[in-house]
């Protein structure tokens, strides 16, 4: 009985090991395994023998047409300013800017250095332009902007992802916008191609420009909807009391609620207030109403770490409330904010006392 409780024993870690103590040693693993590599590559530069056989290098000669740069450094020093930023991307705050001053610094170097060797170049002679027509039976399509303007389109779209509200259908209309555009030149050149089934003679539609009144309407349009989705237009009127004094449908509101209960209102993508107060020790409950229509937003608390200190709280519909239930916090000063528009006018302090 022993024996079996001693094999049992030396076989429990094997057969349900530690996994976190195992994961703990993946670091230290791979160091070992970095150290062990590094010895045997220095080993083999060491102990390896002559490799040239002949009695001199031959420098190779550069043709007289070709241009080959010299040797620089400014590869490697963009390389460090890329691994600042991803570093600082890590840590955040005050790293994050000297990392994005250490990238932009080296960059500006390896350009400056470019544009040098760029201007030291010898004139090269022009060759002739050789015009060769494609074979009969194929077409080739003439430049286009259409691409561009759809990369342009997809690119807003990712960023009203990003933002929501009404940077996003703007965004959506951005895209529609560059879609249909390419749909039109599609469809003007699969007429050209029947065309030429009478005619025998294929042509290109017109060379098409970039749209620049129509990108110039949808910069206003961004530019519009970032300062309604921000809160600076239309400034907010009032906001505790209502006409000839009287409290606002808010703060009745909140009269009504139960003990321990608060109220949050969301309109126009903006908190109704900015700062809340509970008691310590004691579970809490926010009901949230959400007034923008079609626009999410829910209240997420986080410690001053930035760290939720409530989990997944589902996000409320627009025009619909809901009542978040929170459990006991510890004195300290906490954010409340909007894990779906976390900006300013949508982030607000709590107080626990």
């Amino acid at each position: 009985m022993d024996l079996m409780k001693t094999l049992t024993d030396l076989l429990a870690p094997l057969v349900t090991p530690d996994w976190g103590a195992l994961v703990a040693l993946i670091p230290g693993i791979l160091a070992i395994l970095f150290v062990v590599w590094f010895a045997l590559t220095l080993r083999a530069f060491a102990t390896a023998g002559p490799t040239r056989r002949a009695p001199a290098r031959i420098e190779p000669l550069t043709p007289p047409e070709l241009h080959m740069p010299g040797p620089t450094a400014a590869p490697i020093l963009v390389a460090v300013g890329a691994a600042a930023l991803f570093g600082g991307l890590v840590v955040g705050g005050v790293a994050l800017v000297g990392a994005v001053v250490i990238l932009v610094a080296t960059l500006a170097l390896w350009g400056r250095e470019a544009m040098r060797d760029y201007a030291h170049l010898e004139p090269v002679q022009t060759l002739p332009a050789v015009v060769r027509e494609p074979p009969p039976g194929v077409h080739m399509p003439g430049p286009s902007i259409r691409p561009f303007m759809g990369a342009l389109g997809v690119s807003a779209l990712f960023g009203g992802l990003i933002v929501g509200g009404l940077v996003l259908f703007v965004s959506v209309l951005f895209l529609a916008w560059t879609l249909i555009g390419w749909l039109i030149d599609f469809r003007a050149e699969y007429a050209k191609t029947e065309e030429a089934d009478r005619t025998g003679h294929l042509e290109n539609i017109p060379d098409r420009r970039l749209p620049t009144r129509g990108l110039q309407v949808f910069a206003a349009l961004f530019v519009a909807a970032a300062v309604v989705q921000s809160g600076i237009f239309p400034p907010k009127v009032g906001g505790a009391a209502g006409p000839g004094g009287s409290p606002g449908a808010s703060a009745a509101a909140a009269g009504s609620l139960p003990p321990g209960t608060l109220q949050v209102v969301a309109k126009n993508i903006e908190y109704d207030v900015k700062a809340l107060t509970v008691d310590a020790g004691k579970p809490f409950a926010i009901q949230f109403v959400n007034q923008d229509a079609g626009i999410d937003h829910d209240v997420d608390i986080r410690d001053a770490a930035g760290k939720a200190v409530i989990q997944d709280e589902p996000h409320t519909p627009g025009g619909q409330t809901s009542l978040y239930q929170y459990t006991a916090l510890q004195p300290g000063t906490y954010t409340f904010i909007c894990s779906v528009h976390p900006i300013g006018p949508m982030t607000g302090v709590l107080t626990v006392k």
